[in-house]
């Protein structure tokens, strides 16, 4: 095992990025799904991540194209250049699927008996995909159907930003040990990456589809999994990297469709003996949901979500509860001029 020191902070505290090179014949092969979008220089990075992986592991790289046809050309160069071009199948979807259906049109074309989901502009850490196929292959609970590990979190320029990434793992609960434990408690910390997690491809086509995802389809997956019974496996190690910048869901002006991620959350079945957890986690989304089904011209659904238990009185009479109350009473025109200012 070879540690290479990745970035340090001012007080010393050092990330190390794992380049992990194992001596196990792999015996599994797995399908991993690209989902593009206008990025072919990300795309790029994203597939040399991949050369960087044990080849043995990798059985196929399906690349679903969802750009304007004046990106193919530079995506399909972008793909002959890689170094694991024979391994790549290439996609261009004409008219565009969206996001998590073209992700899912990926996952029904897969070949292999696994799959790991890799985002355009996000990477496989050095030998990420090695400590996945380990762990998937030592297991011995039949209950654990997904495999994750630890993410460096990158800035828009690649480069890795120790104090985000420490605080990402201590936010969501990935500071700790190696572990299982049922996916409705991964769910609760929300614990799950939205890629570079791996499935077996019958649990994955099985659970991917919901009728109100939006663009928060990994949620969705991830909850309908934990209602499933299963149980996910955390892997203490930087299995990926993952990019924060103004293109992604996270960062774009539509933003992630917070009131499906409100949704599904109220759908996560937890023990009776957890569910005020549940209700801490429904209670981050409510707020954010109302306005966001106002937007989207959902008035019914936003006062439902403001009148409901998700909203405490407190934070009804507060300057934010307040200002959605207005919002609810008056015409959609008289607000809607604010977010586009603020746009």
């Amino acid at each position: 095992m070879r540690l290479e020191s990745v970035a340090t902070t001012p007080i010393g505290f050092v990330i190390r990025q794992y380049s992990h090179a194992s001596t196990r014949q792999f015996t599994m092969q797995i399908s991993v799904l690209i989902p593009t979008y206008c990025r072919p220089r990300q795309l790029a990075e994203a597939l040399a991540s991949l050369a960087q992986q044990d080849q043995a592991l990798i059985g196929e790289v399906l690349v679903g194209d969802d750009s304007p046809d004046t990106f193919w050309p530079a995506n399909r160069s972008v793909i002959e250049r890689s170094a694991i071009a024979s391994k790549v199948r290439y996609q261009p979807n004409d008219p565009p699927l969206g996001n998590y259906p073209n992700q899912c049109a990926l996952g029904e074309q897969a070949r292999c008996d696994h799959v790991l989901i890799l985002h355009d502009d996000d990477h496989l850490c050095p030998g990420g995909l090695t400590w996945l196929a380990e762990a998937r292959l030592a297991e011995t609970d039949p209950r654990v159907e997904i495999w994750f590990g630890k993410d460096l979190i990158m800035g828009p320029d690649g480069k890795v930003d120790p104090a985000r990434t420490a605080s990402n793992a201590l936010r969501y609960g990935k500071d700790g040990a190696a572990c299982a434990k049922p996916v409705w408690a991964w769910c609760l910390t929300q614990s799950l990456p939205p890629n570079s997690s791996l499935m077996g491809r019958a649990t994955y086509v099985a659970w991917m589809r919901g009728t109100r995802d939006g663009n928060a389809g990994d949620w969705g997956l991830h909850v309908r999994l934990a209602n499933s019974g299963a149980w996910g496996r955390f892997v203490a190690q930087f299995v990926s990297r993952y990019r924060v910048h103004q293109e992604s869901n996270t960062g774009s002006r539509h933003g992630i469709d917070i009131q499906y991620m409100y949704e599904i959350a109220q759908e996560l079945q937890v023990p009776p003996e957890h569910r005020g957890e549940k209700q801490r986690l429904v209670r981050e989304f409510a707020e954010v949901a109302t306005a966001r089904y106002l937007r989207n011209g959902e008035r019914g659904r936003a006062w439902h979500c403001f009148a409901s238990n998700d909203w405490r009185w407190k934070r009804r009479l507060s300057p934010r509860g307040v200002a959605t109350l207005c919002m609810l009473i008056t015409p959609a025109p008289l607000w809607r001029w604010i977010f586009e200012r603020r746009a």
